[in-house]
């Protein structure tokens, strides 16, 4: 990245948005090759930060024939609304002054950034800029890892669950937790962890879901003893509250007798 200070990008450590981030750091994407990153005689410099390609404002800006090297991040000023965090983001970067390296606080684009920059942009090579900037996106996406990788498939018979009935899939939260089925979330995301992915707040968040399922049938199985409880219960108060009488003979022999399994009352 050069200005009119005449800083120049130096390497780094590559760290989170707010550490120094290595401006020539190789891409394990395998998508672009630094040499195509060229429009006319500008050469672009690319960040990896997070597994993607950001364009430096400034090189936009050469890139696009502005004669100020801050033109690119006042356009984007002027239009931020209509930017996405996916779109443009702030690196610190460390640069090379006459005076020494030091880190500083950058604006990025990532490709679609850029495109969107050259739409507000009306200078003589903004229109060619658009289509090269296109073309760019889609040799990323067709050189993809993900659109080449076959065990990326998961259709949906890798849902089936073993004990199919009936012709139809019946997903239970018994049927998720049995390991006799498939967990094509769970392979998933080891293909992707094994090409260098950072899954770790899917895997959270996909475990905690099996945690809470798993958590429901335990509650299924303990509001079904419950039940049998409660059935036992209700006989019990059913049988306890029923006003029951005994028959009393008040004729014949039997005159006085109690019958009904009561014992007769005895007056002293």
């Amino acid at each position: 990245m050069y200005s009119k200070n005449s800083e120049a990008p130096a390497a780094s450590t590559v760290g989170a948005s707010d550490l120094p981030v290595n401006l020539h750091e190789k891409t394990n994407m395998k998508s672009i090759a630094n040499k195509e990153l060229a429009f006319h005689s500008t050469v672009f410099t690319p960040v990896i930060h997070e597994k993607q390609i950001w364009l430096t404002a400034s090189e936009l800006a050469k890139a696009l024939e502005y004669k100020k090297t801050d033109a690119v991040s006042q356009l984007y000023t002027r239009n931020s609304d209509e930017f996405s965090e996916a779109m443009t983001t702030t690196l610190k970067l460390r640069v090379v002054r006459k005076t020494g390296d030091v880190d500083m606080m950058v604006r990025c684009f990532s490709l679609r950034g850029a495109h969107l920059i050259a739409m507000f942009s009306d200078t003589p090579v903004a229109k060619e800029f658009r289509r090269w900037a296109l073309d760019v996106m889609d040799k990323e996406v067709s050189m993809s890892p993900i659109k080449r990788r076959a065990n990326y498939n998961f259709p949906v018979e890798t849902a089936d669950p073993h004990d199919r009935k009936h012709g139809n899939a019946w997903m239970t939260p018994r049927v998720i937790l049995d390991e006799r089925n498939r967990a094509p979330e769970l392979e998933l995301l080891g293909e992707l962890e094994k090409d260098g992915y950072d899954i770790t707040g899917a895997k959270i968040r996909i475990h905690a879901m099996y945690g809470i399922t798993k958590q429901f049938v335990e509650m299924q199985n303990e509001l079904s003893v419950a039940r049998r409880l409660l059935g036992s219960l209700n006989d019990v108060i059913t049988n306890q509250t029923k006003e029951r009488g005994s028959n009393v003979s008040f004729t014949g022999s039997n005159k006085g007798f109690a019958y009904g399994g009561l014992p007769k009352r005895k007056l002293n």
